[in-house]
C-alpha cells in the first residue's frame, strides 16, 4: 500500500496533470527538469529566500507539505550543498518511508546515536553505501550528495524496473560527459531520462559527479513525484517495503585452523544487486551487443583501468573483450601469425609457430595499463590431442595493441599455469607446475628479459602448486615474501624470499573453494555464490554471503568460477552455469 503522504502527493500530481495536460512520454529537453513548476504557490517566509528565487515555488510547495524545512534562524540556505545524510532525511519525509531506530548500525560511520541514523537506516535500500579496502561498510553521511547519487535513489524509490542492461545509447548521445557517469549508475540514469525525471543541462552535460544544493535537491525530489509512474516501491513493490534487518554482530575472532568452517561473519547483512554484463543467452562464440553476445567458456579473466573485461577461451585460442564504453563484445586477439616467434640464440634462429602456442592465463598490470597473455610453446607442432614431442617453455606477451614478447623462460614446461602477478611496471612473477619433474616453480622476470626461477618445491624453496589442472592458485607479492593460496590444497603459504623459507600459515581442511584471486593485499575465495576475504595472516571472514544477492535478471549464481574487481570496487565474476560474466554491485 502507498503511504498517506505519498497518496497525498500523487493526488496533487493528478490534479496538476488535469490542468496542464497529460505528461508526454517523449524524452525531456535539455534543462527541462528545471522548467516545470508547481501550479500553486504556498507562501513561505525565509530571510534568505526571495519570491523571485528560481526555486522558490518548489521550495514553498515542499515546505508546505513538511517534506523539507528551514533552520532555527529562519533561513533556508538554498545554495548550501546538501549532504548524503540530509538527502536521506528529506527522502524519508517525502516518501513516507518509516524512519528506523536500530540497536546496531549497518554502517560503521553512522553510529545509532547519530541524528541521521534512523533516516540512513530507512534509505539503505535506495542510497547504497561503500565497501572500504579494510572491509568496512560506510555511508559517508557528511559527504555531498552527488547528482548521480540522487538519480539512483529516486529511480529505486519510484520502483522503476531497471532491466538487465537498459539502453545507454540515448544518454551517451545526449550527454558530453557520459563517460563521467559511474558504471553502477548508468542504468539508473538511462531509466530516469527515459521517464522524464532528469534531463541534463542546456550545455548538453549531465554533471553526474556535481554536488547538489538544497534548492536543487528539493526540485529533483518534487519532480520525481510529478512525473513517471506512480509505483514508489523498491523493485516494483509498495512504499512500505522494509529494509533487511541487520544480523546481530559477531565478536571479532581469528580463524582457528582446527575449525576452519567458522569464518568470521560481517557485522551486518547487506543486500547486493547482481547485473549480467556479458552472456546469459546460451552457450556460443557470438560477438556483438550484449543482448545477443554469447560465451562458450572463460578460462581466465582480467579487467583494465577503464573496466573493460577481457576473457580467454583456451579451447578456441581466443581472447575476447567486453567493451565497457559501448556495451558490446568483440574478439580482441586470436592466436594467429602475430604469435609466431623467431628466437635467436647466438647465431641460431629458431622459429616457433603460433600453432604450437597454447594460451593459459591473462593478466593486467595497472601500473602500466597493459594486458598480458601467458602461454606455453612447443618447439615442434603440437599433435591434435595437444601432445608435444619437442621442448616446452613459457612465453608472456604484451597484447595491449600489437603482440609483443614481454618475457620468456626456457625452463621445463609448466604444464599447469597457475598465477601471474606484476610487482611494478617492469617485473612479473608467475608460477605453475611441471608434471614430468613433479615440481612447482615460481619465476620472476623483468619485461623484455628471460625469467629466472626464484622458488622450487622440489628443493623446498617453494610452495606446492600441483594437483588438478582445475585447481586455482593466486599470489600476493610483498617486498620480502610471496603468499600463495591453493583452492585444492585449501592452504595459505608464505614463501619468505630472503633468507628463503616456506611456511604453511593455515589450512582449511573442511571447506571447499572454487576460485581465488588477490586484490589490495588480500585473497578472495569463493564457495558457491559466497565470497570470503582471507588476509595474509590467515583470518577468514565472509565478504559477500551468497544468500544476500539480489538478481536483476532473476538468474541465480550457483558457482563462481572466476572473480575480479573493477575500478569502482564492484566484484566481477564468471558464472559458468549461466555462461555469463556478472557484476555484484557493492
Amino acid at each position: 500500500m502507498l503511504t498517506r503522504k505519498l497518496v497525498t502527493l500523487l493526488i496533487t500530481a493528478l490534479l496538476m496533470f488535469n490542468l496542464i495536460g497529460t505528461a508526454s512520454a517523449a524524452l525531456p529537453e535539455y534543462g527541462e527538469e528545471w522548467k516545470d513548476t508547481p501550479s500553486t504557490t504556498p507562501t513561505v517566509s525565509f530571510t534568505d529566500l526571495q519570491s523571485t528565487h528560481w526555486a522558490y515555488k518548489y521550495i514553498a510547495e515542499m515546505v508546505s507539505r513538511k517534506v523539507i524545512d528551514g533552520y532555527p534562524d529562519n533561513k533556508f540556505r538554498p545554495n548550501n550543498t546538501i549532504s548524503r545524510a540530509e538527502f536521506a532525511k528529506i527522502m524519508v519525509t517525502a516518501s513516507g518511508i518509516q524512519a528506523k531506530k536500530v540497536n546496531y548500525s549497518s554502517f560503521s560511520d553512522v553510529p545509532v546515536t547519530n541524528w541521521a541514523s534512523p533516516f540512513v537506516e530507512a534509505v539503505k535500500d535506495y542510497m547504497t553505501g561503500y565497501r572500504t579496502a579494510n572491509g568496512q561498510y560506510i555511508f559517508n553521511p557528511s559527504a555531498p550528495a552527488l547528482r548521480e547519487d540522487i538519480v539512483v535513489a529516486l529511480v529505486k524509490l519510484k520502483g522503476y524496473d531497471v532491466n538487465r542492461l537498459p539502453d545507454h545509447s540515448t544518454i551517451e548521445a545526449m550527454f558530453k560527459d557520459y563517460a563521467g557517469i559511474s558504471e553502477s549508475a548508468k542504468d539508473y540514469v538511462a531509466v530516469a531520462v527515459e521517464n522524464g525525471l532528469v534531463s541534463g543541462f542546456p550545455d548538453e552535460t549531465f554533471r553526474p559527479q556535481a554536488t547538489v544544493t538544497r534548492a536543487e535537491a528539493t526540485v529533483m525530489l518534487w519532480r520525481a513525484y510529478q512525473f513517471g509512474n506512480d509505483n514508489k516501491g523498491v523493485g516494483g513493490g509498495d512504499s512500505s517495503t522494509q529494509t533487511p534487518t541487520p544480523t546481530q554482530p559477531q565478536p571479532n575472532q581469528t580463524t582457528n585452523p582446527s575449525s576452519p568452517n567458522q569464518p568470521q561473519q560481517p557485522s551486518s547483512t547487506e543486500k547486493f544487486s547482481v547485473d549480467t554484463l556479458v552472456g546469459g543467452n546460451g552457450e556460443g562464440d557470438v560477438d556483438g551487443p550484449v543482448r545477443i553476445a554469447k560465451i562458450n567458456q572463460v578460462d581466465s579473466m582480467a579487467i583494465d583501468n577503464s573496466n573493460n573485461i577481457f576473457f580467454l577461451d583456451t579451447k578456441i585460442k581466443k581472447v575476447r573483450k567486453f567493451n565497457n564504453s559501448n556495451g558490446t563484445v568483440e574478439t580482441f586477439k586470436t592466436m594467429n601469425a602475430e604469435f609466431d616467434w623467431n628466437h635467436q640464440d647466438g647465431t641460431t634462429v629458431t622459429h616457433y609457430d603460433h600453432t604450437a602456442f597454447t594460451p593459459n592465463l591473462l593478466g593486467f598490470n595497472p601500473a602500466n595499463n597493459k594486458l598480458y597473455l601467458w602461454g606455453t610453446r612447443c618447439s615442434v607442432d603440437i599433435t591434435p590431442d595437444n601432445s608435444c614431442f619437442g621442448d616446452y617453455f613459457s612465453t608472456i606477451h604484451d597484447i595491449s595493441s600489437d603482440v609483443q614478447l614481454a618475457t620468456f623462460s626456457f625452463a621445463p614446461q609448466l604444464h599447469w599455469s597457475k598465477f601471474m602477478r606484476f610487482s611494478d611496471q617492469g617485473a612479473v612473477i608467475f608460477g605453475g607446475h611441471n608434471v614430468t619433474l613433479s615440481s612447482s616453480m615460481i619465476f620472476e622476470g623483468n619485461l623484455g628479459k628471460e625469467a629466472e626461477v626464484i622458488a622450487n618445491s622440489k628443493d623446498g624453496t617453494g610452495a606446492n602448486l600441483s594437483w588438478f589442472n582445475e585447481a586455482i592458485v593466486d599470489a600476493i607479492v610483498t617486498p620480502d615474501s610471496l603468499y600463495t593460496f591453493h583452492t585444492a590444497y585449501k592452504e595459505l603459504s608464505r614463501i619468505k624470499l630472503y633468507p628463503r623459507k616456506v611456511d604453511s600459515i593455515i589450512s582449511f581442511g573442511n571447506m571447499k573453494f572454487d576460485t581465488v584471486t588477490s586484490h589490495n593485499g588480500k585473497f578472495y575465495v569463493s564457495n558457491g555464490a559466497t565470497i570470503y576475504e582471507l588476509t595474509t595472516d590467515g583470518k577468514l571472514t565472509t565478504f559477500i554471503n551468497g544468500n544476500d544477492l539480489v538478481y536483476n535478471d532473476g538468474n541465480p549464481i550457483k558457482k563462481i568460477m572466476h572473480v575480479d574487481f573493477d575500478s569502482n570496487g564492484n566484484v566481477i565474476v564468471y558464472d559458468d552455469d549461466n555462461k555469463a560474466i556478472r557484476r555484484i554491485n557493492l
